[in-house]
């Protein structure tokens, strides 16, 4: 068995098993219902607002809407599961993301705010070290409602490996 990881945004990781060039995926997705394909949902994969501890916001014992309209987001690319989490919260609570830079990876993401840059729409998981660590700090994103979940998604079919079956049991056992 050859395992292989590749790092992709969710929407091309679907298309790669869907063409046969993978046996599964791990991918954060909002729907968990794509035609021809099972989705075991595994995890809660929360969005969080996460700000630099210099920040101003860190002052606020509660983040208003009307608290944010002077930040620059550092939001993650076009595409990405929560970057179109991020554009469905601003327009469904009346937010423009008028300051804004977008950046290509997480990482990326969390060294702009740690350097008060901005601020950042991350998945709770990615950030869980440096909140510990005190290096970063998060709240709530004002009137959000939970809409993630990281999933194990693999073809409909019976003609699976074997070691491809125990994989998927092994991730649905374990990684709940």
């Amino acid at each position: 068995m050859e395992v292989s990881i590749s790092v992709n945004r969710a929407q091309k990781s679907i298309e790669l098993l869907r063409n046969y060039e993978i046996d599964l995926a791990v991918v954060s997705l909002r729907n968990f219902s794509i035609e021809g394909l099972n989705i075991q949902p595994l995890v809660e994969d929360k969005l969080l607002l996460v700000y630099s501890p210099m920040s101003r916001l860190a002052s606020l014992s509660e983040i208003r809407i009307e608290d944010l309209a002077k930040e620059t987001f550092l939001l993650h690319e076009q595409g990405s599961t929560s970057r179109t989490v991020t554009n469905e919260w601003a327009e469904q609570v009346g937010f423009q993301l008028h300051h804004s830079m977008e950046l290509g990876a997480i990482e990326t993401i969390k060294e702009g705010v740690k350097a008060n840059m901005g601020v950042g729409v991350l998945p709770e998981k990615s950030v869980q070290r440096e909140l510990e660590a005190g290096e970063l700090l998060a709240s709530p994103l004002p009137n959000y409602e939970y809409r993630r979940c990281i999933c194990l998604v693999y073809r409909n079919e019976d003609n699976m490996s074997e070691q491809v079956r125990n994989f998927i049991w092994f991730a649905i056992e374990h990684m709940k």
